[in-house]
């Protein structure tokens, strides 16, 4: 492999550790193999974004150790997992740790539920007896197998039904890959996300360029107006430079406008998606791509860039858009009250284009002008269906 294609390849394989941090060789195994060949250059890229990449075995993390006392993120996504969720998550994590070898689903949820029982623990109890919490207990166990930590061991899907509906057999049988296990439950890091220290003004001068790297990374778009004075200002001074290591690390280039920075990363198939599937060919998705339109256009612009509108200007915004294009909405958006606008904070909400204020107001990010005057084409609701 030349040098240009194997850097192209680290690249490659570092934005995959991105969206796939905890990596074994059962989850991909293709991208497993292009790390740990390239693991050196991948380790050095993460140190730029104050990363860790740790290793246990076969199993690799790409750790986010808290900067300046913060954990840069982008917005929560929607179908981002529930409270609720994550607590049977952990509890079962931990309840693996005394598994060896294979291991059923019923069986761990045995284990579960004595362990929410035990005197100490402040975690709701897990009652198996009721479908719902098992229901719970089986997206747990498919995170956990998403991750890495469990490995099913059987394909029989009815089996798992009959388990999650009725309570009837065993569910599923599953491994345990005590690597990734170790590399999720490690203390270290467990440490440094839930007790960050304290920073000063010296400090937030010491980690500016890595925070910056880092929200270039992690972030839809990095905006001025979202910064603090000092970091905004430091941002349009070095973007040069900061371009130059987006595109050593990443192999994408920095758009730079007036009102911010944007990385756009290459395309990649094979590739876990590092950004969100969107517009996609559903009704709240163009709904929520032209209320951004309308929205920028109705509302009063900044000038720093972002566009606000008040809770009524919203609402008017929504019925220029029914009167327009409302005999093409879903069944819900057109008979639902509130629908359209719910669909619309929801899916702009997690793209990091909008915020939506106490009092319902919008703030609008000047990035959604990227999606101005969308050509969306939508089909006649009145003709037949093919």
């Amino acid at each position: 492999m030349n040098t240009s294609a194997s850097a192209r390849e680290a690249q490659q394989a570092f934005l995959g550790l991105l969206a796939q941090p905890l990596l074994t060789p059962a989850t991909n195994r293709v991208l497993h193999r292009h790390v740990l060949r390239h693991q050196r250059q991948i380790t050095d890229h993460a140190r730029r974004a104050g990363y860790r990449i740790q290793r246990i075995g076969r199993a690799v993390r790409l750790i986010r150790v808290p900067v300046a006392g913060t954990v840069t993120a982008p917005s929560r996504p929607a179908d981002a997992p529930g409270r609720r969720l994550l607590s049977l998550v952990c509890c079962l994590a931990a309840c693996c740790e005394d598994v060896a070898g294979t291991v059923t689903l019923q069986r761990l949820s045995d284990m579960v539920r004595d362990l929410t029982c035990a005197p100490g623990v402040t975690v709701a109890g897990y009652d198996p007896e009721q479908k719902p919490q098992r229901r719970l207990l089986r997206d747990a166990a498919a995170l956990l197998a998403g991750w890495g930590v469990l490995r099913r061991r059987t394909d029989d899907d009815k089996m798992l039904s009959d388990w999650t509906e009725d309570g009837a057999g065993p569910g599923a049988g599953y491994e345990v890959d005590r690597d990734a296990l170790l590399l999720m439950t490690s203390p270290d890091v467990l440490a440094a996300a839930l007790h960050t220290a304290d920073t000063d003004a010296e400090h937030l001068d010491a980690t500016r360029t890595v925070r910056q790297v880092r929200a270039l990374l992690e972030t839809p778009a990095v905006v001025y107006t979202d910064l603090a004075e000092p970091d905004a200002d430091a941002l349009r001074k070095a973007r040069g430079l900061r371009t130059a290591d987006l595109a050593q690390m990443t192999g994408g280039t920095v758009e730079a406008r007036a009102e911010g920075l944007v990385l756009v990363l290459p395309d990649d198939p094979d590739r876990p998606p590092t950004v969100a599937d969107w517009p996609r060919a559903r009704a709240a998705d163009w709904v929520a791509l032209l209320m951004a339109d309308l929205a920028g256009r109705h509302g009063t612009r900044t000038p720093a860039g972002p566009v606000l509108l008040t809770d009524d200007q919203v609402n008017e915004v929504v019925e220029d858009l029914v009167g327009w294009r409302g005999e093409y909405m879903s069944k819900d958006q057109k008979t639902v009250p509130g629908t359209v606008r719910a669909d619309a904070e929801s899916i702009l909400t997690e793209l990091g284009l909008l915020r939506v204020g106490a009092d319902r107001s919008w703030t609008l990010s000047p990035v959604a002008g990227r999606y101005r005057d969308p050509d969306v084409t939508l089909i006649d609701p009145t003709e037949p269906t093919r």
